[in-house]
């Protein structure tokens, strides 16, 4: 069975040579959730046809090199390129492999405004001291003791007699 994979080409620097990044989803069983893992091949472009940012195919062949033993079967998509009209210098989009650089310094602006924001925060003194009145300790009465109306006498007699209590 031959073994085809299809990822983006991010290096084409060396000659007839791409290397190709692979994605895979795996289930993390110790935390039931699906994680997505990178593999790299390098793989064999005769042509030498393929760019920074290609999603292509790649197909199991004959071992070409120590590390070579993928063939670039076809290009599946070119990367997008845009030209500017006043250069005429054509630009290529990369496909991003992990995080936009744009996000990341969003998300870096909007961490250091917060911190800014709590590290000016001071709380209104003059509020707070206009809250705060202390209040005298008194210790609480000592409770009267219970009236028992109960005349026990007459019953401990019939109990020693009887051996049993009267009601």
């Amino acid at each position: 069975m031959r073994h085809n994979f299809i990822g983006i080409v991010i290096s084409t620097a060396m000659d007839k040579t791409v290397r190709v990044q692979v994605a895979k989803r795996v289930m993390v069983h110790r935390f039931q959730k699906e994680v997505l893992r990178h593999k790299v091949y390098m793989a064999h472009d005769e042509m030498e046809n393929c760019n920074n940012g290609d999603v292509v195919r790649i197909e199991h062949c004959r071992k070409l090199s120590r590390h070579k033993s993928f063939a670039v079967a076809e290009v599946i998509k070119p990367a997008r390129s845009w030209t500017d009209p006043e250069t005429g210098i054509a630009a290529r989009h990369i496909a991003a492999r992990s995080f936009s650089v744009a996000t990341a310094t969003k998300k870096d602006i909007l961490q250091d405004m917060y911190l800014r924001e709590i590290r000016n925060y001071k709380p209104d003194t003059k509020a707070a001291q206009a809250d705060v009145t202390t209040k005298e300790f008194a210790a609480p009465k000592v409770p009267a003791p219970p009236q028992n109306d109960i005349n026990l006498e007459s019953d401990m007699k019939t109990y020693e007699q009887t051996g049993t209590l009267g009601q």
